[in-house]
């Protein structure tokens, strides 16, 4: 047998092995054991941005076309931030990228309604590197864990430092709660 061919066989060989595909005994089996799957996964309601119930500012929109990422519009019609979901896990580790020319300046957790929040303000510039200005506003981030059902994560800047800015945004957060999805039938 030629040496590929030994080659494709062996790499074909680890691919199912590898990705856990094999053969069942009986078809019953596959069957019954894919029906309680489904039906199981059927009895948990899923939670994401559309059960998401959040209330903005006056003049503030929510905008909804993108459905793995809302936008917070403000009365300028500027996006002042973002609200994403991620299923709900209980130690749950948030590991965001931070934008370029930041630093975490503030750490801490908050209790909101619907749960814990840990809020996290960096200290952001606003301008190219070469510009050399530096902490120029904060901008802020929010990751709300509602127990056994979501987590929301919220950024928000209005581009400056001031303390209104981030006592906005935990006004946004404390309105946050849950639309009960629909379990399909």
């Amino acid at each position: 047998m030629p040496r590929v061919s030994k080659t494709i066989i062996v790499t074909v060989s680890l691919l199912f092995t590898l990705t856990g595909c094999f053969i069942s005994g009986t078809d019953e089996d596959v069957q019954a054991n894919s029906q309680e799957t489904v039906a199981a996964a059927a009895d948990i309601p899923a939670y994401d941005l559309s059960s998401l119930v959040i209330e903005l500012p006056s003049g503030w929109e929510l905008d909804k076309g993108d459905k793995l990422n809302y936008l917070m519009i403000n009365e300028r019609g500027e996006a002042s931030g973002r609200i994403s979901s991620s299923p709900y896990e209980a130690n749950y580790e948030f590991k965001h990228a931070l934008p370029n020319h930041s630093s975490v300046i503030n750490d801490e957790t908050i209790q909101l309604p619907a749960g814990d929040c840990r809020l996290i303000t960096l200290d952001a510039d606003n301008g190219p590197a070469a510009s050399g200005i530096t902490g120029t506003h904060n901008t802020y981030y929010g990751v709300v864990s509602i127990q056994d059902k979501v987590i929301y994560i919220l950024d928000f800047t209005n581009l400056d430092k001031d303390l209104k800015s981030k006592q906005q945004f935990i006004d946004i957060l404390n309105t946050i709660s849950l639309q009960e999805p629909e379990v399909s039938q």
